[in-house]
């Protein structure tokens, strides 16, 4: 293979991912092309779905939509990923259960090139000849370079398109609980619904509102979910020594409560299941009235999305909390004042 039949292909397959060009595109391109430099008939692209579950056909090019998508038989080439490269020299001299569907499609020989991304199996590529070949060293390099490329992209769209789900996710579920916040002033009520959903909505352990005693400086609990009795009844929490930052206003990450200082319980956390803990100080007004604390076991760090919607809900949170508390005073303030009239009667 000359230096410009294999540069030209990745210099186009280049400048499509920069012109922004969706996946499908960048792989009709690439399908095109190992047809044409390496003198294939044809080429069959197919990629795992989102869940990698089912085998899909993604790109082709230069085949039938006979040969395309028609029913593969048990042991075809096309039917799962082999674990490494697989060629096929010549169709007619090998127990192959594609015999007959490629002899029609005028198909001789095949290679099959399992693809993969971040060291996970997506897909593969299958190459077919119109004559019995075996593809060199450099020609399976030279291929399974190039579907890297196009498989690279399929991946990071997939990811983008995940962030924008879950982005959509947590907005629409944001948005329901600040509409029932907005709708109650039983503050029970609110807490009850935030701690359900949160745990709910991120997949987590638990999830626990803890409010601020001024007096003793303790933290009681006023709402939980998805926790034991014994867990949430381990004993007084103590401001100063349970995750003590968010007394200063700060959000609180532990990553391992194996090892974090920051725990106060520290074995009856283990005991629970807990690994990491997400802790976001309730305020108003720049007063910390007390925490929202998010529990899960072993899992990946909590990333910024799922910390900005449990921030987003921890304030709506503290507003609740407060506008109850300062109707519960408005009300009693107004119920004195009708005593105090002689209006002991009406106390709605």
């Amino acid at each position: 293979m000359e230096a410009q039949q294999i540069l030209k292909p990745f210099v186009e397959v280049s400048r499509a991912l920069c012109d922004g060009a969706d996946s499908r595109s960048v792989m009709n391109l690439i399908a095109r092309r190992l047809t044409e430099v390496l003198g294939f008939k044809g080429v069959v692209v197919k990629v795992y779905d989102a869940d990698r579950r089912r085998l899909e056909l993604f790109s082709s090019y230069g085949l039938t939509e006979n040969f395309l998508f028609s029913k593969p038989a048990p042991g075809s080439v096309c039917a799962a990923v082999p674990p490494k490269v697989v060629q096929i020299e010549d169709v007619g001299a090998s127990d192959n259960p594609d015999y007959e569907a490629m002899m029609v499609e005028g198909i001789r020989a095949a290679a099959i090139i399992p693809v993969e991304v971040e060291q996970q199996p997506l897909g593969m590529v299958v190459l077919f000849s119109p004559e019995p070949r075996t593809l060199t060293k450099e020609e399976l390099q030279f291929a399974e370079a190039l579907c890297s490329r196009g498989f690279l992209s399929i991946s990071w769209e997939r990811r983008v398109e995940g962030l924008i789900e879950r982005e959509r996710h947590y907005l629409k579920n944001f948005q329901e609980i600040a509409q029932a916040i907005n709708s109650t002033l039983t503050i029970n009520k609110v807490l009850q619904l935030v701690v359900t959903k949160i745990t709910e909505v991120m997949g987590v352990l638990g999830t626990s509102v803890r409010l601020l005693d001024n007096k003793t400086n303790t933290l009681y609990l006023a709402q939980a979910h998805g926790l034991s009795e014994r867990f949430l009844n381990k004993g007084p929490v103590d401001a100063q020594k349970s995750i003590a930052e968010n007394m200063a206003g700060r959000i609180v990450v532990i990553e391992d409560v194996y090892t974090d200082p920051r725990i106060q319980y520290r074995a009856e956390v283990i005991e629970e299941g807990i690994r990491k803990i997400l802790s976001i100080p309730l305020q108003v007004r720049g007063k910390v009235i007390g925490v929202l604390r998010i529990f899960t076991g072993d899992r990946e760090p909590f990333h910024d999305l799922e910390i900005q919607f449990a921030a987003a809900v921890a304030q709506q949170c503290a507003m609740a909390i407060e506008n109850a508390r300062m109707y519960q005073r408005v009300k009693y303030e107004y119920q004195q004042l009708l005593i105090d009239f002689g209006y002991e009667g009406s106390s709605s």
